[in-house]
């Protein structure tokens, strides 16, 4: 599958999700379903890659938080953060919380 927003690639692990662009409130709610979707039906670990992303908004915070609770702390890992993203998770309390620093 894959959106404007987002693109999913099976690895032999699991699921990675390749994000890019600004996940703002519209877009995160657009996307919304078939990305809880693709959480959903992932079989082994998820991965969210940032790479392409230079702006998420707190309704994106909420879908890293959904996929964390669909996969726990060792079945989800959110990996090449830019800078100014890494900003907002670390505001948000979540960087450590969710066990980010181990992957980036």
């Amino acid at each position: 599958m894959s959106t404007e927003h987002f693109s999913v690639k099976d690895t032999e692990t699991g699921r990675e999700i390749v994000f890019q662009g600004q996940l703002h409130a519209a877009v995160c709610g657009a996307m919304n379903d078939d990305l809880v979707s693709e959480c959903e039906n992932c079989e082994g670990a998820l991965t969210f890659d940032m790479t392409a992303v230079t702006f998420v908004s707190s309704s994106f915070l909420r879908l890293v938080l959904t996929a964390n609770r669909m996969k726990g702390r060792e079945g989800f890992a959110v990996t090449n953060v830019q800078p100014e993203v890494k900003k907002v998770f670390k505001m948000a309390g979540l960087w450590d919380a969710l066990g980010m620093a181990r992957t980036n």
